[in-house]
This record gives C-alpha cells, structure tokens and sequence, in this order.
C-alpha cells in the first residue's frame, strides 16, 4: 500500500514528466500493435496468395502418358511442391468455354488450341524455390512453356519484406525510445528524492523498501500507456474505416485485419503487459542511480 502511496506522490511531484514518460509508451505501443496487425495480415493474405498461385508448365501434345506420369512423380519429389495437378487440353477447354465470350473465340479455332498442362503449388513461393522448378523444367523434353508470373511475385514479396522491415525498424526504435525516457524520468524522480532515499537508509530501512516505489513507477506508467496505446490503435483504425466507407463504400472492419478479434480483451492485455515490460525495464535501468549513492 506504501509502495502505491509513494509511485502518486512521485507522480504529483513530476506529472508533466510522467506524462511524457506515458506519452512516449502509447506511440511504443502504437508502432508495435500496428506491426503486429500488419504481420498477421500480410502473413494471411499471403497464405491465401499461396494457395491462389500456381507455376503452370504446359506440354507437348506428343507427350506419352507414362511420360506425363513420370513428370508427376519427378515434381512431387520436390519437398518445396504441396500439390500437382494434371489438366489435360480437354479439362482446359472445357474451364474457359464456361464463359460466354471465351466459347465464341473458342469456336473460332479448328479443334482444340490448348495444351495438356501441369500446375504447381508450393509450401513458399521464394524466389529460389521458383527458379529450381523453372531449371528443372527447362531440361525436360516435351515441356513447351512454363508460366508462374515470376516478376509479379517477386515485386510483391519484396513490397511485403519492405513493410515488414520498416515496421520493424520503427517498432524496435520506439522501444529504445521509451526504455530510455522511462529511465530518465525515474532517475529525475530519484535525484528529487533524494533526501527521502538517505533518511530511509539512516533509518535502516531495507534496498527493496527504498527501490520499490520506482520500480512500481515504470510498472504502473507501462500499463497506462499500454491501455491508451491500444485505444489508439482502435480509434485510428475506426476514424480509417469510417473515412474509406465514405468514399469508396467498403468497410473495413469486414476484412481480417480490422475483424473485431484484435481488439478483445486478449488484444487489450497484450498491449498492457508490453507497456508494463517496458516500463520494468526502464525503471530497473534506473536502480543503478539509488546505487550511485542517492
């Protein structure tokens, strides 16, 4: 209850330097939720994007089937492939005279203008995962053309591996950020104590009697940026939704990464317990100055 009584009056003493301890942990808290809510949902819709994907390889119309099935057997040995599917030039034709226009242009030819195909998909479309199947296919006889949309995938991977780092990069530089601000706070907090600090050591008071209040401080100032850092996060994504309604009709909160799961309590507790982390460590960085002789 002391310890309590002591972290509010050390934060009437000091509030706008609390405030600015607190303010600094809820943009922390902020970058950090948006890099988790950017990671889940690129990881998501890359998933989905996987399984969308497909390397093709079309082949020879004089191509035996044994031959075929022994293609199959080679590209299923690869452990990167998850699937391989076998469509035939008739399962082809059939697919795209489902639609009314592609039938007319159909019609046009003499016999069937497709190739039996081969398509592919993979556990991870990297792009060394790509180029080994491409290799693979351009020493087999009877493959005319493989198609998997190389540049494309390449260009969107690198798009995501960019988000990703710079996200990242942010998160990791508001982290330092408030660790360090905490810790000058609570040292400031210190040297304006510390007068109480060496009448409770001439009294014989214990190190965690004196230490416990500071460490509570970052605790507590942790937890408080950390609940308003996630408001933060819901307000702007609820102010974004709203707005791209308005404008082009599509809500947001319909899509995975603003589904109301992010924000339930689990979220909310997520946000709070790295708030109060970051606040412990700030807080413990400073302990070395009661050390020092205050």
């Amino acid at each position: 209850m002391r310890t309590i009584r002591e972290v509010f009056v050390n934060f009437k003493r000091s509030g706008f330097l609390s405030l600015i301890s607190i303010g600094t942990i809820v943009i922390t808290i902020a970058v950090l939720g948006g890099y988790y809510l950017i990671n889940e949902t690129i990881n998501h819709f890359m998933n989905k994007f996987q399984n969308k994907v497909e390397i093709v390889a079309f082949l020879n119309d004089n191509l035996s089937n044994d031959k075929i099935d022994n293609l199959i057997t080679e590209i299923k040995g690869f452990s990167e492939v998850t699937e391989v599917i076998f469509v035939s030039k008739m399962d082809a034709y059939q697919e795209f005279a489902k639609d009314d226009e592609m039938k007319q242009i159909l019609d046009s030819f003499e016999g069937n203008p497709f190739p039996d195909s081969i398509k592919i998909r993979l556990k991870n479309y990297a792009r060394q995962n790509i180029e080994k199947l491409v290799k693979f296919f351009s020493n087999k006889e009877g493959v005319l053309e493989v198609q998997y949309g190389g540049k494309d995938i390449e260009n969107f991977l690198n798009i995501i591996n960019v988000i990703k780092f710079i996200t990242a990069v942010a998160g990791i530089i508001f982290i330092i950020a408030s660790i360090l601000v905490v810790t000058s706070i609570i040292n400031l907090t210190i040297y304006a104590r510390r007068q109480d600090i060496y009448v409770f050591r001439m009294v014989g008071a214990t190190e965690t009697y004196i230490r416990a209040p500071f460490i509570m401080e970052g605790i507590i100032h942790g937890i408080i940026g950390g609940a308003i850092g996630w408001g933060v996060i819901y307000l702007i994504i609820r102010i974004i939704s709203i707005q791209i309604q308005k404008e082009i009709g599509v809500n947001l909160l319909n899509f995975y990464l603003f589904e109301p799961h992010f924000f339930t309590i689990k979220f909310l507790i997520g946000c709070i317990t790295s708030g109060a982390v970051l606040g412990l460590i700030g807080s413990l960085l400073s302990q070395g100055r009661i050390q020092g002789g205050y």
